[in-house]
């Protein structure tokens, strides 16, 4: 399989994150999971409470970890799976994950670089991504009451398959 050629987005390079940047990558999370705090939202609690449900240290490991920098800052970082997580596995049970698929977590947008369309750049990039490495769909998901994250994700052409337990679950043919 081969990898994404394109490793430049909008005047932003695209690498995979390494063990030396897993610092960093913890700080993003807990600056995001803080905002979505300050604006009402309850997604990405366990990151305030010291958990990490993704594994990052291992996510990195594996080379699902990307990150999107700047003149040598980080502006953003997803993880972008390789196979299904337990988490993933349960919301998707009922709807084909056994198909070969990425499955796209934690986006993260570094507060000063905001207000860029990186989201939406972002979610093209792992689709071309998910085509390359011979992935049939790159799938996500997203608290079902979050209205502009949902309306990102279908505006990017992702299909909503189900609401499962308060999350609607996305899909996109690459």
């Amino acid at each position: 399989m081969k990898t994404n050629q394109n490793k430049h987005l909008s005047g932003f390079t695209v690498q995979e994150a390494s063990v030396s940047d897993e610092e960093a990558l913890q700080q993003l999370m807990i600056d995001t999971a803080s905002w979505l705090k300050s604006r009402g939202s309850t997604q990405w609690g366990d990151i305030l409470e010291g958990k990490d449900v993704h594994e990052l240290k291992t996510r990195i490991r594996d080379g699902e970890v990307f990150l999107i920098r700047k003149n040598h800052h980080i502006a953003a970082a997803f993880i972008l799976r390789k196979t299904a997580s337990d988490w993933d596995e349960r919301l998707w049970r009922d709807h084909g994950y056994q198909t070969p698929a990425r499955y796209l977590h934690r986006l993260m947008i570094a507060r000063d670089f905001a207000g860029q369309n990186l989201s939406q750049d972002i979610l093209d990039w792992a689709n071309v991504e998910s085509l390359q490495t011979g992935y049939p769909y790159l799938r996500l998901d997203c608290i079902a009451d979050n209205k502009k994250l949902n309306t990102l994700y279908q505006n990017a052409g992702f299909i909503k398959k189900a609401i499962v337990d308060g999350f609607c679950i996305y899909e996109k043919r690459t």
